[in-house]
Parts: C-alpha cells; sequence; structure tokens
C-alpha cells in the first residue's frame, strides 16, 4: 500500500486536473473519442488523470459505452 502511494505521489505533476474537473470534461472527451478524433492530443490532461485514476477511469468506460450502444441504435 504505501509502495503504491509513494509511486503515485511520483507521478503527480503541477498541472494535474481534480477528479471533478476530468468529470465536468468527461462527456466532451468521450464525443470526441467516438468520432474517431486524437483525443490523446486534443486533451491530454484528461488522459494523463484517466491512465492514474481508476474510479475516473471506470466512469470514462461506463459513459463510452453507454454513449457507443446508444448510437449504434
Amino acid at each position: 500500500m504505501t509502495l503504491k502511494l509513494l509511486k503515485m505521489l511520483d507521478m503527480t505533476h503541477e498541472d494535474e486536473l481534480s477528479c471533478g474537473e476530468v468529470h465536468a470534461l468527461l462527456d466532451e472527451y468521450v464525443e470526441l473519442k467516438l468520432r474517431g478524433e486524437d483525443v490523446e492530443a486534443l486533451m491530454p490532461l484528461v488522459k494523463y488523470h484517466l491512465d492514474i485514476c481508476r474510479d475516473c477511469f471506470e466512469e470514462y468506460e461506463a459513459l463510452l459505452a453507454a454513449l457507443a450502444f446508444e448510437e449504434s441504435l
């Protein structure tokens, strides 16, 4: 547990987004992703946060799946 915490602290950057900020941008991020846009280049801070935050990543996956399903109807 301590090692995991130290790794997370080591990966921290000054210009990181909080979970709340990511949640506010998540719908836009997913819509860009579904359109085939390069979301990593367009919203790198969101991508970075999703890479390190399991909770936000799970929210992203759920939203992506829901919108992809909706578009398939």
